[in-house]
């Protein structure tokens, strides 16, 4: 039983760095966070930066979508590939039901190759298979309850932090593109194709204190914890991230690329989406399907700060 408790907790630790890595932002959506200001530069960046504004000004009256992300990167950082494959959405708080597999769901030969898992507002369910269900009276499911499992910790910050990943401001693209807005040096590297589509490519790079500063930590953390949290990424070998957006006819960022070195090696996270505005109806598991996964912890005797 021990080996299918440490695949579900493997598997809860996979998913909080697939998913906040594939959905992280910036958390403002005013005119504030896509730079209202003039910039420096010469004709191209100026017009590379006015088109991804207004493309970040567009993504905002979507508020659902297909995607698929891939994060990828050294095993000993992200535990391998990990792709999460589904629809979202996030106007009216977070809605997903999405499929993770990859080379980090390869935790043991009981564990699944894939799992489902869904997650309405701060609430996730993951389906962990018939080998954790044999060993929880046929419960497949377990269920995460972030908000709880912050608030246990103990933690305010792990609390926000938590927040700041899972919350609908995160999940939108918009805010990836606000971040992006923020660099210094944004560039039109050109037309390109994806799926038949023709897209717009921009790129642009932010420095790690940058993103901090413009991704809601200022407002989680005091002025000397940013500084050591800026600190510890920059020990780590982050000094900055590169974003890459490409943009279709309609102003929408079809894909998303986020990579930065790190002392483990390169990162890198992929964002494609499709089918705008679709339609997103999850319901919860059935009570008595899932397992509290804070009561697994329990049996185990793992403290939440220890994830």
């Amino acid at each position: 039983m021990r080996s299918i408790h440490r695949a579900a907790l493997s598997a809860a630790a996979v998913v909080l760095v697939g998913a906040t890595a594939a959905c992280s932002g910036s958390e403002d959506g005013d005119e504030g966070a896509f730079g209202g200001g003039e910039r420096d530069g010469g004709a191209t960046s100026g017009d590379a930066f006015s088109a991804v504004q207004a493309a970040a000004e567009s993504t905002t009256e979507i508020t659902s979508a297909g995607f698929t992300a891939t994060t990828s990167g050294p095993t000993t950082a992200t535990g391998g590939e990990v792709e999460i494959s589904g629809f979202m959405s996030w106007g009216d708080g977070v809605v997903l039901d999405a499929t993770l597999s990859g080379e980090a769901m390869q935790l043991g030969p009981e564990a699944p190759s894939e799992m489902r898992m869904v997650m309405l507002n701060d609430v996730m369910y993951m389906n962990l298979g018939e080998s954790f269900a044999a060993e929880f009276d046929g419960r497949e499911w377990m269920m995460m309850d972030m908000g709880a499992l912050a608030e246990e910790s103990g933690d305010p910050a792990l609390a926000q932090a938590m927040d700041m990943g899972f919350d609908e401001a995160s999940q939108d693209p918009s805010a990836q593109m606000g971040l992006l807005l923020q660099s210094p040096d944004i560039e039109s590297v050109g037309e390109e194709e994806i799926d038949g589509v023709t897209v717009e490519h921009y790129q642009g790079t932010v420095s790690v204190e940058d993103a901090l500063q413009n991704n809601g930590a200022a407002d989680v953390f005091t002025e000397e914890e940013l500084q050591q949290l800026t600190d510890n990424m920059e020990q780590s070998g982050i000094e900055s991230y590169d974003i890459d957006v490409w943009v279709d006819e309609n102003d929408f960022p079809i894909q998303i690329r986020q990579a930065f070195d790190s002392e483990m090696g390169p990162v890198t996270t992929e964002v494609r989406y499709t089918d705008l505005g679709a339609d997103v109806d999850v319901a919860a598991p059935e009570e008595g399907s899932y397992v509290d996964f804070m009561e697994l912890m329990e049996s185990m005797g793992v403290q939440p700060e220890s994830l």
